[in-house]
This record gives structure tokens, C-alpha cells and sequence, in this order.
């Protein structure tokens, strides 16, 4: 996990460093970034567009001003709104150099009521230093661009949006692309941070990736992803990859069983059996014909003696998706809680601890599934104070439930207790009922396969998840798929 953010002070401290110690000017690192700008120009429209680029008085600004002397050399048209003030003395020479290879730049003594005609804006009003909110008129700008439907390019990160905690001070852009340098800053990822970066594409401005520091939340990229997929030789059988014992389903859930279901057989699980109650059964077999079932009888006095002999020897278990929250069920929970395998606790399972904390911690094996209204549940809290401070919360569940957490979001935050994670990447087709049982059954099928760690484990479900939904969106449409569909999506290897 090489792949890490950094704090828009630690990430100042870096460059500044950096520069000292190599002998290196701001300016080589300001065209570096540019570069990475004018390409993202080109991902986002065609060649020979108009491009409008808003542009402050410091080292953002001066970004935004060698971008637009760079597409202007690409034959593209440049027009740049400079917001009035003193230039950083960066930004003085982009401007002067941008002026010499004939880009048009307009100084906002006030804000115009539309924007000119234009494929796409550039957003270099304010970088990752912002620590006030943003008002008067940079507020009235960053509304005139919202208001205008024009596709915008962020540079660093969108202005007004806190790099540091994922807030908006004020007002923000909204980006559907995000230009950031040398690592992505974690307010990209938290809080409202996913709503206004759009795409997120780090930029490499000469700093090598390895340059501490290297504390910040860990992230996948497409090719580690692919890395970690367990592999498969000639020789394998079922018994290669182990058993996943699911305790999951109820009257009228059986379709949340189902999906879990067929989410651990997609992720690689040799063998899955499923715990249930008799009635369910021949739902279950239709609907997940690859799986087993061992039916639990009407009398529960039964149920944790069946439970402990489905555990014997299974490699992964998962408990939770569509059980309900009968009382009857606390003795299946302690099995499960003494089973020697790591288990997934997820949705009406997390509800019963809640309500039942001697139960808790679980073994440091284990892993906890929840979402804010679960987590906050878990804590005693409510869900706005989960979403509002992701982190701690994060820090709480670990520390109550005493294992591995994945704190379910937009992007998805993870601890093993030592290291954390963020999911880099989401998709609003996963908002609907079903997607948390098919996140369920992946994590626990890639349990046991040979992953390196169990954060990595975790941080490998969450992004196959996003990646089986962004398929079955394409297939089907953004809004359209149906939970099946996304479980059905997933392709691993």
C-alpha cells in the first residue's frame, strides 16, 4: 500500500523541503502540475476547445495560468478570469508568460452575469492552503459557474473545499475532475469531499511517490487492485479455496441471503454453505444454486449446536444479512462469536449487538460491516454525528468492537486498528437496498485467500464492489441495476 494522502500543511512542508534540498525552483514543479492540467484539459474535451480559466492571486492561481498558456500551445482557446489582488510571485511570472504566448486574461473588477461561451472551466481560484471561508466576490463566481452547467476542472483541489477534512467553507466548486499533486489530500474523500472533486486524478510534479510522510489514509490504485486478486492455479479444487459458513436470511429476506450468497461464490469461496431457516431453503436453492444449505429446525434450542458443527473447519463465516433481530438468535450470535475462523458481522447482526454490548469486543479476527445509521447505533450517537466526523467515528467502532471495521459510505473508510483506508472510488448506483449483502459476501469470500493483510483484504472488497456496480450501471444504466445485477458483475482475475 504505497498509495497514500497527505495534509495540505504536511504537503506545503513537503514541497518546500523538497525544493531546499534539491536545488529545485517552484517554477519546475508549477509547470509539472500544469502539464498534468492541460492533460486533464484534453480527457475532458475535444481538441481546439475553449476553455475558460478562473484564476487567483497565489500559487493556484499561477497553476491556472501555465495551464492556460500550455493549451493555448496545444492550439487551444484560452481565456483567463484573473481575480483582482497581488500575485504571488509565481503567479506574476505564469502571467507574464501566459500574456507573451497570447492568452487573453481578463481582470474581475466584478462579476460578469454569464460566463462566455466555453467547453469547459478550470478552477484555479483557490489551492489547498485555504483556511477561511469563501465569500463576496469568489462566492458570486463560484455560483455563476454552478449556475451555468459548464463542466469544471478543480486544480488541487476544488476551491472552498477544506483539503484537510473534506468541509466547504462557504461556497465550493463543484468539479467533475480533479487535478491533485503528488497525492491526493484526504478532504478529497471525506465528508462532502466526493460530492464536489468528481474523478480524482493525481498528478506527479518531480517529488518521489515514496517521500514521506506516510501516515496518511491508504488508497488503492486500479493496478494494486488487480495486484491483490488472489490467483488461481492449474491444479486448484474447492478445497483450495475453503468453506464460507453464512448465517444469513429470514422470512422475507431471503433474497438479502441470496445475495450475499452469490457475492462470496464470485469472490472465490471454494465451498458456501448457508445456515437459514427450513422455510427459506427452497428459495435459497433456487435463487443460489452454487451454494449448500443447512436448514434450521423450528426449535432454536438446536441452532447453536448446528451452528458450531457448520463451523468446524470453515475458512470464512459471515452472519447478518436478512436475519432479523429475534432474541432467539443470541445464542447463534455466540456461536459465531467463538468460531475459530474470522466472521463478517453485517446489518441485523451489528443491530443485535448494539443492543446486546456484552457481546462485544469481538476477536481482533473478525470484521464489522456498518453503515452511519448502524455505527451510530453501535456508539450511541446519531448518524450525523458519524458522518460529520468520519474518522473518530471510524477510531470508536474499532475501539468497541475491537476488530477490523469498514465504516460503509460514499467512500468507504477501513482500519485494522494500526493502518486506515479509503475507498477511492464510488458510485451512486450502489444506493439501494442489497448492496451492503453483496459487499458482505465479497469481503468474506476473499477471507483466506492468501491477501497480504486484512485491511488489504477490506480495502480489495470495497473497490471490487464499486467496480461490479460502475459494470452493471454501464449495462443497465446509472439508476436501473438491480442488486442481482451488480452481484453478477463481479469479476475478479
Amino acid at each position: 500500500m504505497s498509495v497514500r494522502t497527505v495534509l495540505p500543511s504536511e504537503m506545503k512542508a513537503l514541497e518546500s523541503d523538497f525544493m531546499a534540498r534539491r536545488g529545485i525552483p517552484s517554477l519546475l514543479l508549477m509547470e509539472r502540475a500544469a502539464a498534468g492540467v492541460a492533460d486533464a484539459i484534453a480527457r475532458n474535451t475535444q481538441a481546439g476547445a475553449s476553455v475558460l480559466f478562473l484564476c487567483g492571486c497565489g500559487n493556484n492561481g499561477g497553476d491556472g495560468l501555465a495551464a492556460a498558456r500550455l493549451w493555448r500551445g496545444r492550439k487551444g482557446g484560452a481565456l483567463v478570469w484573473l481575480m483582482p489582488g497581488r500575485l504571488s510571485p509565481d503567479a506574476e511570472i505564469q502571467l507574464q508568460l501566459a500574456e507573451e504566448a497570447g492568452v487573453e486574461i481578463r481582470v474581475l473588477r466584478e462579476i460578469p452575469d454569464s460566463l462566455p461561451q466555453c467547453s469547459l472551466a478550470v478552477d484555479a481560484l483557490f489551492g489547498t492552503g485555504l483556511s477561511r471561508g469563501v465569500t463576496g466576490p469568489a462566492a458570486e463566481l463560484i455560483a455563476l459557474l454552478d449556475r451555468s452547467g459548464v463542466p469544471v476542472l478543480a486544480v488541487d483541489i476544488p476551491s472552498g473545499l477544506d483539503g484537510a477534512t473534506g468541509r466547504v467553507n462557504g461556497a465550493a466548486v463543484r468539479a467533475v475532475e480533479t487535478v491533485t499533486f503528488h497525492r491526493a489530500k484526504p478532504g478529497l474523500f471525506l465528508r462532502q469531499g466526493c460530492a464536489y472533486a468528481g474523478r480524482i486524478t493525481v498528478c506527479p510534479i518531480l517529488i518521489p511517490a515514496d517521500t514521506p510522510p506516510d501516515e496518511g489514509l491508504a488508497f488503492l490504485t486500479s493496478e494494486e487492485a488487480a495486484a491483490l486478486v488472489p490467483p488461481r492455479g492449474p491444479e486448484s479444487h474447492k478445497g483450495t479455496f475453503g468453506t464460507a459458513v453464512l448465517c444469513v436470511g429470514s422470512v422475507g429476506m431471503a433474497g438479502a441471503a441470496a445475495l450475499c450468497a452469490e457475492a462470496c461464490i464470485r469472490a472465490g469461496s471454494g465451498l458456501t454453505r448457508i445456515l437459514c431457516p427450513e422455510a427459506i431453503v427452497p428459495v435459497l436453492q433456487t435463487l443460489v444454486p452454487g451454494a449448500t444449505c443447512i436448514p434450521l429446525p423450528g426449535d432454536a434450542s438446536l441452532w447453536p449446536g448446528i451452528a458450531e458443527k457448520a463451523l468446524r473447519g470453515a475458512v470464512r463465516a459471515a452472519i447478518g444479512c436478512g436475519l432479523g433481530q429475534d432474541e432467539d438468535l443470541l445464542p447463534l450470535l455466540r456461536a459465531f462469536r467463538a468460531a475459530s475462523c474470522p466472521v463478517v458481522w453485517d446489518a441485523d447482526a451489528l443491530g443485535l449487538l448494539a443492543s446486546h454490548p456484552d457481546l462485544l469486543p469481538l476477536p481482533a479476527k473478525d470484521f464489522v460491516t456498518p453503515h452511519p445509521g448502524e455505527a451510530a447505533r453501535l456508539l450511541s450517537c446519531t448518524t450525523a454525528e458519524v458522518t460529520d466526523e468520519p474518522l473518530r467515528s471510524l477510531a470508536a467502532l474499532r475501539e468497541r468492537c475491537g476488530c477490523n471495521v469498514i465504516l460503509k459510505g460514499a467512500r468507504s473508510l477501513m482500519t485494522d486498528g494500526t493502518d486506515c483506508a479509503v475507498n477511492p472510488i464510488g458510485t451512486p448506483a450502489l444506493a439501494m437496498g442489497g448492496s451492503g449483502d453483496i459487499l458482505t459476501g465479497l469481503l468474506c469470500g476473499l477471507i483466506g485467500q492468501g491477501i497480504p493483510t486484512s485491511l488489504q483484504t477490506m480495502q480489495l472488497a470495497c473497490y471490487e464492489h464499486v467496480l461490479a456496480a460502475e459494470r452493471a450501471a454501464k449495462a443497465h444504466g446509472l439508476t436501473s441495476p438491480v442488486p442481482q445485477e451488480i452481484a453478477a458483475s463481479i469479476r475478479l482475475g
